[in-house]
């Protein structure tokens, strides 16, 4: 099978995946829509965001580094790279479910419901756990190209999920904590699931030699240093990125982060197949950067830039016409007016795709110390522009200052930061060749 054709046909298996993510994602948040208060469903935006932050510390911290180097090194040696790693990933899951329930227990301005501290903070800090014990599973089946096993594993939780929400809504009980709950449930039965699969792709029955214990050695330092910045860019993106729902809460309240969300929400299935896209391309681009095969990587940018607009220009206006009978059916009168917000979104989406694959490439490489600066920059002009712009246009000022931001950080990585490390790269190349 040619590599456009492998790519390809992981690249739809790993859409699908995320389709049925997306289309559940959208099913839970439709659901609080229409049978939840506005608050209530703001507050669910508040966590769920929240919880996005602490799997992406973990992610940074352990998948990130670990694809980059897995995809440069021996299957051998990359199986015990995995397995060790699977340990770290429980620590630290454990460890971020524990710090998720501190902050909602003992910082009532990070939910507005100091009441519903106690119950709000067990149940997120059980969706946390949750939710990491499961996504090292997936992590792994991207890592090794077994796409299927992904898929396998994720049709268990949907399904799961879809059980528990039909007995929550038997029961009377859907409101949030009830639901974090649940999820935390179907992703520790979904790991369950996974756990065979999972020791089989990180196993090995033959003793690691002298020479591979070095080398093992020598990459989990390179992942330790990695790891740092990567944990340091993660937080400042998510800032970046998700600020706008804490100053949009100060600025106009709840219910102002129900519109956004809500109009946010129609359209997640673009940034999940962007997501879906991206975890089979960074393997690959990590190993066509280690082979210096930059022609190769031009083709795979183009390959991706090309198929993600084409999936955020389709599915808006798409959205666009389906609108009216959503706002009958689904989302229903407290949400009128949605229009403008998901035409933002929309024009946010498609400058975010295509910054999202050159920071993907970026991470592929290791370059966790430029994002990591290029965030701390992009998080103060958002916090800027999206505390003069709320004023003046509500809701859609806080979209308005992430669509400037995206323009400002896609031109600086696609100009500037990825031309540098490819010059660094081939300088360093031909200066190893020059040597020998």
């Amino acid at each position: 099978m040619t590599f456009h054709k492998k790519f390809l046909s992981a690249s739809v298996l790993s859409v699908i995946d995320q389709g049925m993510l997306s289309a559940l994602n959208f099913l839970i948040g439709a659901v609080l829509i229409r049978l939840a208060t506005k608050e209530e469903y703001g507050l669910y935006g508040q966590l769920y965001s929240g919880g996005l932050l602490a799997g992406l510390i973990v992610d940074s911290w352990i998948a990130g580094p670990l694809t980059t180097v897995a995809s440069a090194v021996h299957a051998s040696t990359r199986k015990n790279l995995l397995r060790r790693y699977w340990a770290k990933q429980i620590f630290w899951t454990v460890l971020m479910g524990l710090t998720a329930f501190l902050i909602v227990e003992f910082v009532p301005a990070a939910t507005h419901h100091a009441d519903k501290a106690l119950l709000l903070g067990a149940a997120f800090g059980a969706y946390v756990i949750g939710n990491g014990l499961r996504e090292y599973g997936r992590t792994v089946g991207f890592i090794m190209s077994d796409i299927r096993s992904v898929l396998r594993q994720d049709i268990v939780y949907v399904v799961a999920v879809l059980g528990g929400l039909a007995w929550l809504y038997h029961a009377g009980e859907m409101a949030v904590a009830p639901i974090m709950f649940m999820l935390a449930g179907c992703s520790a039965l979904c790991a369950l699931f996974g756990r065979q699969r999972l020791i089989q792709l990180t196993g090995g029955d033959t003793a690691i030699s002298d020479e591979d214990r070095v080398i093992l050695q020598n990459h989990q330092t390179e992942i330790q240093g990695h790891g740092r910045w990567a944990v340091a860019g993660v937080i400042v993106g998510w800032l970046s990125n998700y600020s706008y729902i804490y100053l949009s809460g100060i600025w106009l309240g709840l219910s102002a982060i129900a519109d956004l969300n809500a109009a946010r929400l129609l359209l997640m299935p673009i940034p999940l197949a962007v997501a879906a896209w991206v975890r089979v391309a960074r393997p690959e681009a990590a190993r066509l950067m280690a082979a210096h095969d930059w022609k190769g990587l031009r083709k795979l940018t183009w390959f991706s830039l090309a198929g993600i607009e084409a999936v955020v220009l389709m599915y808006v206006g798409f959205m666009l016409l389906t609108l009216p009978w959503l706002e009958r059916h689904v989302i229903g009168n407290k949400y009128d007016g949605l229009d403008p917000l998901i035409m933002l979104w929309g024009a946010y989406f498609a400058v975010n795709s295509a910054r999202t694959i050159g920071t993907s490439w970026l991470m592929s490489g290791g370059e966790f110390r430029s994002m990591f600066f290029l965030g701390t920059v992009t998080l103060l002009l958002v916090i800027g522009i999206t505390t003069a712009t709320l004023p003046y246009l509500a809701a859609a000022g806080a979209i308005v200052a992430l669509i400037a931001v995206e323009i400002f950080e896609t031109v600086v990585v696609w100009r500037y930061i990825l031309p540098t490390m490819q010059r660094n790269r081939q300088n360093a190349a031909a200066a190893v060749s020059s040597d020998s």
